[in-house]
This record gives C-alpha cells, sequence and structure tokens, in this order.
C-alpha cells in the first residue's frame, strides 16, 4: 500500500495519535530515553514550533527468503524496507504491527543499480511529508502532521551500502562518524571528537573523489531530504555492535583462558553447568546451545542475538564460583557486563555517561593487554556509544532487534508459496492484507491493562487479606474476586511470581502473593518484599531474601514494573538483574 496512505490510516486508528502526542515532549528529569530527547533532534526541530513534527525511522536490512545454501539463494535475498516512529514508548514500539512496510527490493539489483535510481521515489516522498505534511481526520478535526526523517537504521553493512559509503569493514575509513584510519582504529581506547565527518568535511571528501581516503563512494540521494544528512545519522546498532559483536569476541577469549590457558573447568563442564542451570520461565525461550570446541578455537560462539544475550547475563551464576577472586580475565568481563547493563537501560541518566566512557576505554585497553589482540571495527563503534546516547536517545529504543523479527512474516510467506516471479510484489501484496486486518482489528495499540485472558474466583475474604485493605483504605465486601493474572503493556503477571517497580531510578522488589479486584474494578496486589543484603562484585548480582512484610500495591496503571527471575545459588538468593548498574541501591 502507499506509504502516505498507510501512514493516514495509521494515525486515524484509535489512540495512535494520542500515545505519539504524549511522547514528542523531550524528558526533563535528566533521563535520555528516545530519540526526542537527543540533541539531534531538538536541533533540527528548533524552528519548526508552529508545525506538528513526528520523527519517522526508516530501516534496511538484507534477508534470505529461500534456502541459504542452493546455488538459487542470491535470487531469493530481499532487502526489507521498514520505517516506525521511534518515539514511541517501548510497550507499543515492540509490537510488530507498528513497524510497517515500505517496500521489498531484490538484493542483486542492488547490485546493479545505484541506491538514487532504486531510493528514488522513497526520498520523494519522504521530502513532501516533510515539506508539505499529511492531512488527516481524528475525530472530526482536521490536523497536518509533518514528517521528518529522524536516522536510518539497520546493520552496519546495511547501513554503509544505503548510505553509499565504503562497506569493507577492513577499509582505512570505514567508521560512519569519524575518520580514523584502520590502524588507529584497531589501537583506539577513546574516542577522538575533532575526527568526527560534518557536512563540511563530507563535501571535500566528495570533490577528493578517492574512496580510500574518504570513506564515501558517492554523494547519497538522501541528502536531498531538506532537514536530513548522512553526517546527522549518528546510529548504531546495539543488537550487532554489542551482543553480536564485542560480546562474541569476548566470550571466545574468555573460554579460551578458562578452558584451555588456567583449565579451570573443562568445555563438557561449562556445557552442563549451562544446561542444568535454570534460566527461569522469562527466559526459558532463548537459552543457548551447547558451545563447540571450534568455537572456542576461532573465538567465534555462533549463537542468535537472544541466546548471547542470555548467555552473557547468566555467566556470572552458571560458572562465578568456579574463578578465583581479583582473576584479571573475570573483571575484565565484570567491565563487558556494565557496559552492557547501561546500554540496555530505556532511561538512562545523563550522569551515565561519562561512567560509560571511562568502562569501554578500560574494557579496550585491558582487552588489547590480556590478550594481545587487536581491536575490531565493532569495538570502535563502542567508543562512539555515550556520544549517540547524547545525540540520537538511548540505542536500546532504536535497535534492530525488532525490526529483523518483522522478517519472519515474509519468509514464512515465501516459503509456502512456490511462485517466485517477482517475489517483492507478492510480498508487497501480503503486506498489505497484514495492514488492512491490523487497521480493522485495531491492532497499534496495546491496552494498559487487559483482563480478557484472567479467570475470576470468588472467594471469602480471609482475615489478613481483610486487615491488610482495610489498614489501606480498601472497602471490599466479605465475598472478593481473585484473579489468577493479568496483562500490562502486555506482560503477564500472575500469582506466585517475582516483579519489580522503578520509581525515580530506584527499584523495589515484590513476591506476588494474590491479585485482587476491587468494587470499583480496579487491580490491588498483595504483595511480599523482597529486600537486598549486598552486591556482590564477583557475580555482578544483588543478595536479596524475601520478607513476612506484606504490602498492598494500587494504581498499577501509572507504576513502572516489570516481571523478573530470583536464581538460588550457593545457598544465596541472587537477582541477576540485566538491565541495571551496581551506582543505584535496591531500597524499600
Amino acid at each position: 500500500m502507499p506509504l502516505k496512505f498507510q501512514l493516514r490510516k495509521y494515525l486515524e486508528s484509535d489512540g495512535v495519535l494520542d500515545i505519539i502526542l504524549q511522547n514528542l515532549t523531550p524528558s526533563s528529569d535528566g533521563c535520555i530515553r528516545t530519540m526526542i530527547d537527543g540533541n539531534l533532534w531538538k536541533q533540527r526541530t528548533v524552528n519548526c514550533d508552529k508545525k506538528l513534527i513526528v520523527p519517522l525511522n526508516v530501516f534496511f536490512d538484507d534477508f534470505t527468503t529461500g534456502d541459504t545454501v542452493s546455488s538459487h539463494a542470491s535470487k531469493t535475498s530481499i532487502c526489507g524496507i521498514y520505517y516506525y516512529v521511534p518515539c514511541l514508548p517501548v510497550h507499543i514500539l515492540t509490537k510488530l504491527s507498528n513497524i510497517h512496510i515500505a517496500g521489498f527490493i531484490l538484493s542483486e539489483d542492488r547490485k546493479e543499480f545505484d541506491n538514487s535510481y532504486l531510493f528514488r521515489n522513497l526520498v520523494d516522498i519522504l521530502i513532501e511529508l516533510e515539506e508539505e505534511g499529511l492531512e488527516i481526520h481524528v475525530r472530526g478535526e482536521k490536523l497536518v502532521v509533518h514528517f521528518m526523517l529522524g536516522f536510518i537504521t539497520g546493520d552496519n553493512l546495511g547501513l554503509s551500502g544505503i548510505l553509499d559509503l565504503v562497506e569493507s569493514a577492513r577499509a582505512n575509513y570505514y567508521c560512519r562518524l569519524c575518520k580514523r584510519n584502520r590502524t588507529q582504529r584497531e589501537n583506539d581506547t577513546v574516542e577522538y571528537v575533532e575526527t568526527f565527518r560534518t557536512i563540511k568535511s563530507y563535501e571535500e571528501d566528495l570533490i577528493l573523489d578517492d574512496v580510500s581516503l574518504s570513506g564515501i563512494k558517492r554523494d547519497s540521494i538522501f541528502n536531498e531530504i531538506p532537514s536530513f544528512h548522512v553526517t546527522y545519522n549518528v546510529y548504531f546498532d546495539l543488537m550487532h555492535d554489542l551482543w553480536e559483536g564485542v560480546c562474541v569476541y569476548g566470550l571466545g577469549h574468555y573460554f579460551n583462558y578458562f578452558i584451555n590457558v588456567k583449565k579451570i573447568f573443562s568445555l563438557d563442564e561449562l556445557n552442563f553447568r549451562k544446561n542444568t542451570f535454570v534460566f527461569g520461565n522469562l527466559n526459558s525461550s532463548n537459552i543457548p546451545s551447547d558451545i563447540r570446541d571450534t568455537n572456542i578455537s576461532k573465538s567465534k560462539i555462533k549463537m542468535t542475538t537472544s541466546e548471547i544475550k542470555t548467555l552473557v547475563n547468566f555467566l556470572p551464576l552458571i560458572i562465578g564460583m568456579l574463578i578465583p577472586e581479583k582473576d584479571e580475565v573475570w573483571n575484565h568481563f565484570c567491565l563487558l557486563l556494565q557496559i552492557c547493563h547501561i546500554l540496555m537501560l530505556r532511561e538512562i541518566p545523563i550522569e551515565y555517561l561519562d561512567n560509560l566512557k571511562k568502562l569501554i576505554q578500560d574494557h579496550h585497553s585491558q582487552y588489547l593487554t590480556l590478550f594481545n589482540d587487536t581491536l575490531k571495527p565493532k569495538h570502535h563503534n563502542l567508543l562512539h556509544y555515550a556520544t549517540s546516547i547524547m545525540q540520537s536517545g538511548a540505542p536500546r529504543h532504536q535497535w534492530a532487534m525488532r525490526e529483523e523479527a518483522k522478517h519472519r512474516d515474509s519468509k514464512q510467506y515465501s516459503r509456502a508459496t512456490n511462485n517466485k516471479i517477482n517475489l517483492c510484489k507478492s510480498l508487497a501484496i501480503k503486506a498489505g492484507f497484514k495492514f488492512a486486518s491490523d487497521v480493522f482489528c485495531k491492532n497499534f495499540v496495546v491496552p494498559e491493562i487487559d483482563l480478557r485472558e484472567s479467570q475470576i474466583l470468588n472467594s471469602p475474604l480471609s482475615d489478613e487479606h481483610k486487615q491488610l485493605l482495610c489498614a489501606d483504605g480498601i472497602v471490599i465486601g466479605d465475598v472478593i474476586r481473585y484473579i489468577d493474572k493479568f496483562q500490562k503493556h502486555g506482560m503477564v503477571f500472575s500469582n506466585d511470581m517475582y516483579f519489580y517497580i522503578m520509581q525515580h531510578s530506584l527499584m523495589s522488589i515484590f513476591w506476588l502473593e494474590k491479585i485482587i479486584l476491587d468494587n470499583n474494578d480496579k487491580l490491588v496486589l498483595i504483595c511480599c518484599r523482597i529486600q537486598s543484603r549486598q552486591f556482590i562484585d564477583h557475580f555482578q548480582s544483588f543478595e536479596v531474601y524475601k520478607t513476612n512484610e506484606k504490602q498492598i500495591i494500587t494504581n498499577i496503571e501509572k507504576l513502572q514494573m516489570r516481571s523478573v527471575n530470583l536464581h538460588r545459588v550457593n545457598e544465596k538468593l541472587l537477582l541477576r538483574f540485566c538491565n541495571y548498574v551496581n551506582i543505584v541501591n535496591i531500597v524499600p
């Protein structure tokens, strides 16, 4: 379906425009969240006060729709072009129906034709959306919404190709943000701001017309968009740089050191401990596969992104008790964990950025000395993340994880049909039907609280619960409605589970005992508090314990809460909180 038609129907759907408008205001509490909080967006919209401007990110990525090893695999490789509104809240943005399809291009065509030919129509539409806007009708009121291209997103190889930059990671000037040469990048442990690409230096490099001296193949067609320039695209993908890059390189060295050099444990013992570790229900679908000796010798751990993320996050609880205290390689791994913690936060306090720079500098310096290895291009990208956060917002809001999940529908459909003639058109037609279904069924906005799958049980009110509810001023009759579970922002909360509540960068943990519906059909949670004893650096985990102190929690709609798993290791109950940094304490 035409891009403008999709956007109009999308914004006119129930609740979509309201949520976008609620999230167009920059944060004022010192935290960086979406690209709206980034300096680049503020600079680009400074003279547009009278217009309603909505950011729009465009994502490019190649995927294979058929057999990846057949002789015809290249003919079934397709470049998917998706777009989304990056300022949406997390629970809305992660829903695949809010990531829309702009089109498909055969990957072979990208080798034959220039980007200026392939993306001519897309750029013209983006220019029209920015300058003329899009007229929509919401609740009988006519509005004109202007869309401004925020960032062009994707993996490193895809971004370089789309932006007409050199694509080889071994090129002399490969970085999209700065002009450090290959030799310098392999040893850099800090960022050099003076080498950043600017519009002036970009134009000078075009005149130079030498890829080996500039890293620029040709002037990008996306520079024709009035408010956009390639040098404004300060975007790095967390999925490819961190989890599929730096973490993979590190794991190969760590396992080689512990298994082959220090012989602290064997590969079989590592796999046995991994397979017998209870990851918890939140991670049950992403349990990593067995590690092979060839993976370690080549420093290449072959797993999916989710599996690598799970392995890295829980490795301290799997093998931490075997590692001697103050082991320098283990301390290096703990540095990597702290970097992962900060970068995976959905809200990053500005004061964390100096700490992030220091952690990355220490990590890279020790990597060079401990493993006698050069830094890879993805290590270099990591140096720019603090700058990227300030300029573009928290990286987790724009990483490619959900966009790559969008490939699934196209892959499944292409494997179900035997007609490979003009496959891009077939996929586009199928995507149009899917979008029409989402509009008709109103699948874009997730309800705050969803009780549709909950089972309600009417039961007499116990004396203990009655005393707790009365003490909190909650009026309920003698017969009470208990429910087994509910969904908040798509996440399931049920009896006998742990969850945490975030308030002003402070976290409180609870065990959920009972869920009650009061007389006003509002949720009331009866919980036991979980207290923290200490933070254990060696495990990068909090030691916690369950108390008998009961607490009533109400106003569920206004709370920032998520479920979490606790793990028992060496008779200690540990919270391996994967999206948290140890400089903030768990509080009552």
